[in-house]
C-alpha cells in the first residue's frame, strides 16, 4: 500500500514538474477599419478614414498555444446631395475657382488675371480720353498696352510721363459698364498701390443708370484710394446728393497702414440694403450706415441711392483735386493688381423662416400733404429684402430702407398704415398697423 501511494506521489510530481517547464501563448488581435465617403455634385469628399490595431499578448503557464484574429467590418455609405440648381453655390462660375467660400459669401464674379495680353473684353471695358473728368486730373487714358497689360498673373496699369492726346501724362481706365453690374454683396480687390507723388489709384463704382440723377444723386462707392502726397493713408468713401466732396462733407474712412504702397494687400467693402463697410486684409476700419432720423429734410435717395446696381472701375489718375502735385523728377509708376472678386450671400435657398416684425412706427414733420414714417428695421435669419407699406389696407409703396416719405396726402386726414417684412425667399411677417392724420391747413 506505501509503494503504492509513493508511485503516485512520484508520478504527480513528475506532471508539475514538467508543466513548469512549459508556456502558452494566447495572442489576440482586433482589427477595426472604417472609410466613409460622401459624394457632391461628382467631388467626392473623404471625409474619414481609420484603422485602430489593438494586440495583447499574455502568457499563461501552459502548454497549449490558441491564436485568436478578430475583424469586425464595416459597410462604406456614398451620400449624393443635389444642390438646388437656382443656388449661388450650384452656379459659381468656372473663373472663381480659386475664391474661397468663406462666412456665407459665395464667388458670383472673378477675374484672376491669369492670362497675357490686353484685359479680358468679356469683363472689363476701357475708357479712353481726357479733360480732367471733373477733378483737375492730368492723365489722358488709353487702351495702350503701354498703359494696362496682363502679364499672366495679375494687371499692371502704368502712369507714365509723356505728351499724348494734349496731356503730359497716359495711364489707363477700365470698367465693367455695360458688361456685369451688381447690387449688394462684397467686392474685394488684391494689390499693390503707387507711392510717386501726384499717383492717384481706384477702385470704385457707379451706378448703372443715373435713376436719380447725374453725380453725386444717383451715388459712387470708393472702395480704395490712395495718393502718393499722402503715403500709406487708405481712404474710403462714399458721395450722394445730400454728402459729397463738393461740399465737403462726404461719409468717408481712412486707415494708415505703414508700408502700404510696398506690398499687396487685400481692400473690400460690404455692402447691404442700409450699410457699405470698409476692410484692409479682411479687418474692419470704417462702416457707415443709413439712419432714418438724420436725413428728413431730403428725399431719401438724396442721402442714400444705394439701392441700384453699380458696376467696377479701376484706374490709376495723375494730380487732381485729390492727387495733388506732381513730382517734377516722375517718369511712371505702377498700379498692380492681383484680383478682383465678387461675393454675395445666398439669402433665398432653403429660406421657410419668416421674418420678424417692424417696430416703432412713427409718423414725423406731418404736415397737410405729407410725412415721413421710420420704423425700427427687423430682423430676419437671412435678410430683409423690403418692408411692404399699406395704405387703407391696399399695397402702396416696396422700400428697402427703413422709412418712407408719404406725399400728395390730404390734409385733415387720419391714414391707416399697416407695414410688413419681406425676406429674399418671400417669407412675410405679421403686417403691423399705425395710424396718423395730417395737420390742417
Amino acid at each position: 500500500m506505501k509503494k503504492i501511494t509513493i508511485f503516485f506521489v512520484l508520478l504527480f510530481t513528475l506532471i508539475g514538474f514538467i508543466g513548469c517547464q512549459s508556456s502558452t501563448t494566447i495572442s489576440t488581435t482586433t482589427a477595426l477599419t472604417t472609410s466613409s465617403s460622401t459624394t457632391i455634385d461628382s467631388t467626392t469628399i473623404s471625409t474619414w478614414e481609420s484603422t485602430t490595431s489593438i494586440t495583447s499578448t499574455t502568457t499563461i503557464p501552459t502548454t497549449t498555444t490558441i491564436p485568436t484574429t478578430t475583424t469586425v467590418p464595416t459597410t462604406s455609405t456614398t451620400m449624393t446631395t443635389t444642390l438646388d440648381p437656382n443656388s449661388l453655390l450650384a452656379n459659381i462660375p468656372s473663373d472663381c475657382n480659386l475664391a474661397p467660400i468663406e462666412q456665407g459669401w459665395i464667388p458670383v464674379w472673378c477675374e484672376e488675371f491669369n492670362y497675357t495680353g490686353p484685359v479680358d473684353p468679356t469683363k472689363w471695358k476701357h475708357q479712353v480720353g481726357g479733360g480732367g473728368f471733373g477733378n483737375q486730373e492730368l492723365q489722358y487714358y488709353t487702351s495702350r498696352p503701354e498703359n494696362a497689360i496682363v502679364d499672366g498673373e495679375k494687371l499692371i496699369i502704368t502712369a507714365i510721363k509723356e505728351s499724348y492726346g494734349g496731356h503730359a501724362y497716359t495711364s489707363s481706365k477700365i470698367w465693367t459698364q455695360g458688361l456685369h453690374n451688381f447690387k449688394y454683396g462684397k467686392f474685394e480687390i488684391r494689390a499693390k498701390v503707387p507711392a510717386g507723388l501726384g499717383t492717384w489709384p481706384a477702385f470704385w463704382m457707379m451706378p448703372k443708370s443715373s435713376v436719380y440723377g447725374g453725380w453725386p444723386n444717383s451715388g459712387e462707392i470708393d472702395i480704395l484710394e490712395h495718393v502718393g502726397n499722402n503715403l500709406d493713408s487708405l481712404l474710403g468713401t462714399i458721395h450722394t446728393g445730400k454728402y459729397n466732396h463738393m461740399t465737403g462733407n462726404q461719409k468717408g474712412h481712412s486707415r494708415y497702414v505703414k508700408g502700404l504702397s510696398e506690398e499687396f494687400h487685400v481692400y473690400s467693402i460690404t455692402w447691404n440694403e442700409h450699410t457699405i463697410s470698409w476692410q484692409i486684409n479682411g479687418l474692419n476700419y470704417g462702416i457707415t450706415t443709413f439712419i432714418p432720423g438724420e436725413n428728413l429734410d431730403v428725399e431719401t435717395y438724396m442721402a442714400w441711392p444705394f439701392d441700384q446696381e453699380f458696376y467696377l472701375i479701376l484706374n490709376l489718375a495723375m494730380g487732381g483735386g485729390l492727387g495733388g502735385s506732381v513730382d517734377p523728377n516722375f517718369i511712371f509708376d505702377r498700379f498692380e493688381i492681383d484680383y478682383v472678386r465678387v461675393y454675395q450671400k445666398d439669402h433665398v435657398t432653403g429660406d421657410t423662416i419668416k421674418p420678424f416684425s417692424p417696430t416703432d412706427i412713427e409718423a414725423l414733420r406731418i404736415t397737410p400733404t405729407s410725412a415721413y414714417l421710420i420704423w425700427t428695421r427687423a430682423f430676419d435669419n437671412r435678410q430683409i429684402k423690403y418692408y411692404n407699406i399699406y395704405v387703407n389696407g391696399v399695397l402702396n409703396k416696396k422700400v428697402s430702407l427703413n422709412t418712407w416719405k408719404m406725399s400728395s396726402l390730404l390734409p385733415n386726414t387720419t391714414y391707416m398704415i399697416e407695414i410688413e417684412s419681406e425676406d429674399y425667399a418671400g417669407n412675410r411677417s405679421a403686417k403691423v398697423p399705425f395710424s396718423f392724420t395730417t395737420t390742417s391747413e
